[in-house]
C-alpha cells in the first residue's frame, strides 16, 4: 500500500476472449474452387501467350545491330547472325548463336541482347591485332591473345613487329598459336611500354631468351620472360638518354640484367652501357 494508506489509480485490462477452434480452422481452411480456377486460367493464358511467341512471328527477329570493333568486323558478326532472322526471340538459341559469334576469328568477346520486339543487339570487343607471325614464305596476322586472325598477304607489315619461326602447328585463322617461341615473343611485346623511344622491327625466342630488333637494326635482348616490364622500362631510360646518332651506332642493348645494363658497337663486344 503506498504511504498515507491511499490506494493508487485502479488499472482496469480487457478481458481475453477465447476463440473457438472451428473458427480458426475455417480461417485456415483451402483456397475455393473458385480462386483455384482463377489461377489456372491466368496461368493457361499466360502460356498460351508464350507459346504464341514462340510459334508466331509476334516477335520475330527482323534486325541486327552491331556496335563495336571496326567496321569489318562488325559485318561479319552481322552477316553470321543473319541465319537467325525470322525466328521469334523468345525461342532465339542464344547459345549457338555466342558460338558461332565467339568462333570469328576476329572477335575477343561479345554480349548479345534482346531489344523486343523485333531487334537483337549485339556489342563486340574485337580481337587487337599485335605482330606478324612468318613461317617460311606464309605469314599470318596474330592478336595480342596469340589468336590467329588471318593470313597475311605482302612483303610489308606496316608498323607491327615480325615473329619468325621455323615450326609452329595449327596456323590457321581463329586457332591460338602453340609454339612456346611464339608466345614468349608475344609477350615480350605486349609489355612493350606505349611510350618506347623505337619502334620494334621483329622478335624472336631462343632458347628461353627473347631478343628484340630495333628498326634502326640494334638488338634488344631480353633474356628470359620473367621480369620483363622492369627490364624495358631500364631499356627505355637507356635509350632515351642516348642521341640519335648514338642509336644509330648502338648494335645491341642487353638488359637480361637489369641491374647492369650493357651496350655496344658490335654484336660480339662487351662494352658496358
Amino acid at each position: 500500500m503506498p504511504p498515507g494508506g491511499e490506494l493508487g489509480p485502479v488499472v482496469s485490462r480487457p478481458h481475453l476472449a477465447l476463440v473457438p477452434a472451428n473458427r480458426v480452422r475455417a480461417r485456415l481452411r483451402a483456397p475455393s474452387a473458385r480462386v483455384l480456377v482463377v489461377v489456372a486460367a491466368m496461368l493457361a493464358a499466360v502460356g498460351l501467350l508464350y507459346a504464341a511467341a514462340r510459334i508466331t512471328s509476334l516477335f520475330a527477329l527482323t534486325e541486327v545491330e552491331v556496335t563495336g570493333g571496326p567496321a569489318a568486323v562488325r559485318e561479319s558478326v552481322r552477316a553470321t547472325a543473319e541465319p537467325f532472322l525470322g525466328e521469334s526471340l523468345v525461342s532465339l538459341d542464344q547459345d549457338e548463336l555466342r558460338r558461332r559469334l565467339e568462333a570469328l576469328p576476329t572477335v575477343r568477346s561479345l554480349r548479345v541482347d534482346r531489344a523486343f520486339p523485333h531487334t537483337l543487339q549485339i556489342s563486340v570487343v574485337p580481337e587487337r591485332p599485335l605482330a606478324v607471325v612468318r613461317m617460311g614464305g606464309a605469314a599470318w596476322l596474330v592478336s595480342e591473345r596469340g589468336r590467329v586472325i588471318r593470313s597475311f598477304a605482302g612483303a610489308g607489315t606496316g608498323r607491327r613487329a615480325t615473329i619468325w619461326t621455323a615450326s609452329e602447328p595449327n596456323l590457321e585463322p581463329g586457332a591460338s598459336v602453340q609454339g612456346e617461341s611464339v608466345r614468349a615473343a608475344l609477350k615480350a611485346l605486349r609489355q612493350l611500354p606505349d611510350r618506347f623511344p623505337e619502334r620494334v622491327q621483329s622478335a624472336r625466342a631462343q632458347d628461353g631468351s627473347v631478343t628484340m630488333v630495333l628498326v634502326g637494326g640494334t638488338e634488344l635482348r631480353l633474356g628470359e620472360v620473367g621480369a620483363l616490364p622492369l627490364k624495358l622500362a631500364v631499356a627505355t631510360r637507356v635509350l632515351r638518354t642516348m642521341t640519335a646518332s648514338e642509336r644509330a651506332a648502338l648494335a645491341y642493348l642487353d638488359v637480361s640484367v637489369p641491374e647492369r645494363p650493357v651496350g655496344g658497337s658490335t654484336l660480339d663486344s662487351q662494352l658496358e652501357g
